[in-house]
């Protein structure tokens, strides 16, 4: 028995293209076919492909799915999932550097203090070797740095 097509309207045309838009945007699923369009709105493929708009938003849909331009909703969803959890590492690391940024401050805030109470300005602390001067290693400069690791005894202002 064949199938019985009904007259397409002004309506239906712009029902079936917003549809294809969705389509494009993945709304609708990733498989697109003639065939689908047909048992959707119950009009035959010729009668489709006839209205200009329907052929230029089928064709356009078809690239965007084709191209990998769009994803399924399942796939969004997934990337949408592996993104958070992504944002909160990345929040959580964010929060140990400020930390860590934090305890260097104060550090550096104490080591100035003692220095001064020493009675040496940093400027004449805090300036580059002499040419051709090494620098301490990481272990001798935690030496040095050790005496300084004292708290900033409390100020008598208010």
């Amino acid at each position: 028995m064949a199938k019985r097509f009904r007259r397409m309207s002004d309506s239906d045309i712009n029902t079936i293209v917003a549809d294809l838009d969705r389509w494009a945007l993945g709304e609708l699923g990733s498989k697109l076919t003639w065939a689908l369009l047909e048992e959707r709105f119950g009009f035959s493929r010729q009668s489709l492909q006839a209205k200009s708009e329907i052929k230029a938003a089928y064709d356009t849909a078809k690239r965007a799915l084709s191209g990998g331009l769009v994803k399924t909703k399942e796939q969004a969803t997934k990337e949408a999932e592996e993104l958070e959890v992504e944002l909160a590492r990345v929040k959580t690391e964010l929060e140990s550097y400020k930390k860590r940024e934090e305890l260097w401050q104060r550090r550096w805030q104490q080591i100035a203090f003692h220095v001064r109470q020493k009675g040496i300005q940093m400027v004449s602390v805090d300036k580059a070797p002499s040419e051709g001067a090494d620098l301490p290693s990481e272990t001798e400069a935690s030496k040095i740095l050790k005496m300084f690791d004292k708290e900033i005894p409390p100020s008598g202002r208010i």
